[in-house]
């Protein structure tokens, strides 16, 4: 197998396994419990550590500065979609969430160079 695929093979199967656990774990435990597996950072960390397998430390050092950014705008995406979904449904709050995420993302981007 062409070591490419091997590694694009790897890295779903990995992500798959993490959002398939946070699932599992809310339909065993509760949907809270879910919430925190899948906003753990193990998502995170799992990405930085293939990052650091495929390209070097020194790549997965700088995906980190990124990973940073993005929990802080994650914060601002939950925090929306939790108000918004009982109150204008699930399509819409995800459409507030995701424009409230990229709002918060979009200034960060200046401190990621």
């Amino acid at each position: 197998m062409n070591p490419r695929i091997r590694t694009i093979a790897l890295d779903f199967l990995f992500g798959g396994a993490i959002v398939t656990g946070a699932l599992l774990i809310a339909s065993l435990l509760g949907p809270v419990y879910g919430g925190i597996l899948a906003g753990a950072p193990i998502r995170a960390g799992g990405t930085i550590f293939l990052e650091a397998l495929h390209r070097g430390e020194e790549k997965a050092a700088e995906l980190t500065r990124g990973v940073v950014f993005a929990m802080i705008a994650n914060v601002g995406f939950a925090l929306v979609l939790m108000l918004c979904i009982p109150r204008i449904g699930l399509y819409k709050g995800f459409l507030a969430a995701s424009a409230t995420f990229v709002a918060i993302a979009a200034p960060l981007l200046k401190f990621a160079s």
